[in-house]
């Protein structure tokens, strides 16, 4: 076993975990009402805000990906998005 088996199991499980959590919904108009007053609390609230909403819509955008119909998600376009660049 490779030692980057462990490491992409257990990202895989943080994945579905956070996958598992319901997303916050925000209307159109919601964000444009307290978008349109950048106060100072208006915006340390949009930061807590995407800290707490961001790993829960990529992973559910992660997970979709992965769960393509008809073998999409082994296509080369697929991939390119979801497989993260070798460094």
């Amino acid at each position: 076993m490779m030692a980057s088996e462990p490491v992409a199991r257990a990202v895989a499980e943080e994945v579905g975990r956070w996958g598992s959590m319901k997303q916050t919904g925000v209307s159109l108009r919601y964000m444009m009402e307290f978008g349109s007053v950048p106060t100072d609390r208006n915006l340390l609230l949009s930061a807590q805000f995407l800290h707490k909403e961001l790993p829960i819509r990529i992973a559910r955008r992660a997970l979709e990906l992965e769960s393509l119909p008809f073998g999409l998600s082994a296509k080369p376009a697929i991939l390119k998005v979801s497989t993260p660049p070798l460094r």
